[in-house]
């Protein structure tokens, strides 16, 4: 006989008193950790590549290393609790990220610290969906809503201080140490969630281990993951090697959801995808996540490349977009509880479309005062999005399928936040080649416009080929901020059209 993976969990009592509240902090710094390293290393690869002699090319598999690793195992998050039990892959998921960050720390060369940063995204590919579950099945209906708030506002915030804090570690003292942090900390977390979640273990099931299904996700999501991270640098779909990892990935995809769907013990549960709430919640996650992610990234690059913000001012030039979920995670929380899903995700389509359509109008004199309204407008959207697709996703979700529930809804939330960021660059690229193009034709050197800003260069002593760097210089600015306008008004516009879907999300959350 089967034992129901959460039954022993589900028929404890409910943590109450310190317990619950040093358990959701043991099971916070964790998630912390995790979502703090799929950023926390962007600003340093300069200086990472240049302390072990190598490109910054080179130095972005620093990144890619990870992000696959993490994605691989994200799936398989339900098949391993039944394996090992939730508690127990917990704590292992969670030690052996400290192990692994210790050795990216230690690391003596770039392919010891690639061989790190993998096994360092395997390791803590469990933990995010692991602790979801955790805190839904430990703590009493009547607070379901608002743990998962508080602990979704982390999810929000830690990529976005993981450039911040990179930035501030690898300045202030040397990059080593934005991987030696996760040591302590990821220490008393373990021992704060064997103190008091040890009671809460899980029977395991002696589960066939699906080695196709292994192969074939491995191979579908490298290929999927190098596309995303190099193919701006390849130039898509005109080099050989991306369309090759194309047709590698697609074919992939579909032989692991035709293998799955028919095999007795699948790594990834698709019959989930039938029930209703759970698709439309998946559905709302890749749409949103990939739009998110891409509003997020392209202020700092622009800022950047374009505006002299140096890395640590861009950082913090968008760090508003986490301080209004810190203030409005509860009211996210207690809005679900009471209204169901719908609402609280119509006031987030409304004011991720605010914050778009408010950024479509910057320009190249814009100050900081009005980048920071515009993330901040945009945050408190985020407020009111991860809490009701997590409740949404839950509720119809049959205890013993949670685990695999979640892995899978995180295994998306991962995926589509780097295509949102492949997509949304892109564009922004190809609005700017526009838009220079568009601008160029005007400015010629017979025009008068031209001829009249040269003579004005004359007082200065500056020569005719100055003069013309500096119109590139102007042009390919405005392009720029043209471009990105562009690419705002067309996410706004997404996130209107999202409104249309939302009598699917209209029954009750509990």
């Amino acid at each position: 006989m089967t034992m129901n993976p959460i039954a022993t969990l589900s028929a404890n009592k409910y943590l109450s008193g310190s317990a619950r509240i040093l358990s959701i902090i043991g099971l916070s710094i964790a998630t912390f950790l995790i979502t703090l390293d799929y950023s926390i290393a962007n600003v340093s690869l300069p200086y990472i590549s240049g302390d072990l002699a190598v490109s910054v090319d080179q130095g972005t598999y620093i990144i890619t290393s990870f992000a696959v690793g993490n994605a691989i195992i994200l799936p398989m998050t339900g098949w391993l609790t039944k394996r090992i039990g939730t508690v127990r892959l917990l704590l292992l998921s969670l030690l052996g990220f400290v192990f692994f960050s210790w050795l990216c720390g230690a690391s003596l060369n770039f392919n010891m610290l690639i061989f790190s940063r993998f096994f360092q995204g395997i390791v803590a590919g469990p933990l995010v969906p692991l602790s979801q579950t955790i805190l839904i099945t430990t703590n009493p209906p009547e607070k379901k809503n608002s743990v998962i708030a508080i602990w979704s506002m982390i999810i929000i915030v830690g990529p976005i201080l993981g450039p911040v804090l990179g930035g501030w570690i690898t300045f202030d003292f040397i990059w080593r140490w934005i991987f030696y942090i996760n040591v302590p900390m990821g220490v008393f977390s373990a021992f704060l969630i064997w103190m008091y979640l040890r009671p809460y273990e899980t029977k395991k099931e002696k589960k066939p281990v699906d080695i196709i299904g292994f192969i074939l996700l491995f191979i579908a999501v490298t290929s999927l993951q190098i596309i995303l991270d190099k193919g701006e640098q390849f130039d898509w779909f005109k080099s050989r090697i991306i369309v090759t990892l194309s047709v590698i990935s697609l074919l992939g995809f579909i032989y692991l959801f035709i293998w799955e769907k028919y095999h007795h013990s699948p790594l990834i549960e698709l019959s989930l995808l039938k029930i209703k709430t759970y698709s439309v919640s998946i559905f709302y996650l890749l749409v949103m996540y990939s739009n998110y992610f891409g509003a997020i990234v392209l202020v700092p690059l622009w800022l950047q490349n374009y505006m002299g913000y140096t890395s640590l001012w861009a950082g913090i030039a968008v760090a508003p977009v986490g301080l209004a979920p810190i203030v409005l995670a509860q009211l996210s929380g207690k809005m679900v509880t009471k209204y169901g899903a719908a609402i609280p995700l119509f006031v987030c389509f409304l004011l991720f479309a605010s914050s778009c359509f408010y950024s479509a109008y910057f320009a190249t004199n814009v100050d900081i005062n009005h980048v920071w309204i515009s993330r901040f407008i945009l945050g408190c959207g985020l407020s009111f999005f991860i809490t009701p697709l997590i409740a949404l996703s839950a509720q119809d979700i049959p205890a013993d399928k949670l685990p695999s529930a979640t892995g899978f809804f995180h295994f998306v939330r991962a995926m589509f936040g780097g295509v949102g960021t492949s997509i949304y660059t892109t564009m922004w690229e190809r609005r700017q080649a526009f838009h220079h193009e568009r601008i160029g034709e005007s400015i010629t050197v017979s025009s008068m416009n031209f001829n009249k800003f040269i003579s004005e260069l004359h007082p200065v002593d500056l020569n005719l080929n100055t003069g013309i760097d500096l119109i590139n210089n102007i042009v390919t600015s405005q392009s720029a901020m043209m471009a990105i306008n562009d690419v705002f008004y067309f996410m706004g516009w997404v996130f209107i059209g999202l409104v249309l879907f939302l009598p699917m999300a209209r029954k009750r959350t509990s």
